[in-house]
């Protein structure tokens, strides 16, 4: 999304990500009518992981934001935070300022992180890894390719 700062860019991810959680199972709609057919081209349609060492509802169903600067991860997690508490949906930071244990990771539904966070953490792939469970990437303020940190957010 393309806006002038101010424009709503931000909220136009939150739907996205409540997109994302709705179709993850998530969260859930009753009065979706075709909510009974939610499970119709799922990855082995709940017949486990295939061997990758993630589970099905964990494959694809982490939201990652990578946010330029800790100062918009913060705002971000408040912001993303307050509006979805009502969903117990787990918004975390992961920062340089802010570490979390894997299993802290692993908890959360939204990682908030910048982009050399994210490059250090992904950085270590393998059966199981934080990338393997990122079916949403949210990359904020992507114009910045153009800047000296552009070859980080460029090797995402």
């Amino acid at each position: 999304v393309c806006a002038p700062t101010g424009a709503g860019k931000t909220n136009v991810a939150m739907l996205t990500v409540v997109a994302h959680l709705r179709d993850k199972g998530i969260i859930e709609n009753e009065d979706d009518p075709y909510a009974a057919y939610a499970h119709i081209g799922t990855e082995n349609n709940g017949q486990g992981g295939g061997g990758t060492g993630v589970t099905v509802s964990q494959a694809g169903r982490k939201i990652v934001y990578i946010a330029p600067m800790k100062a918009l991860a913060q705002e971000v997690v408040e912001k993303f935070s307050s509006k979805l508490k009502a969903l117990n949906i787990v918004v975390k930071e992961l920062t340089g300022d802010m570490q979390l244990t894997r299993a802290e990771a692993d908890r959360a539904d939204i990682l908030v992180t910048t982009p050399e966070k994210w490059d250090v953490v992904t950085r270590k792939g393998g059966d199981g890894s934080l990338s393997q469970t990122c079916g949403l990437l949210i990359i904020d303020e992507v114009h910045l390719l153009a800047d000296e940190r552009g070859a980080v957010i460029e090797s995402l």
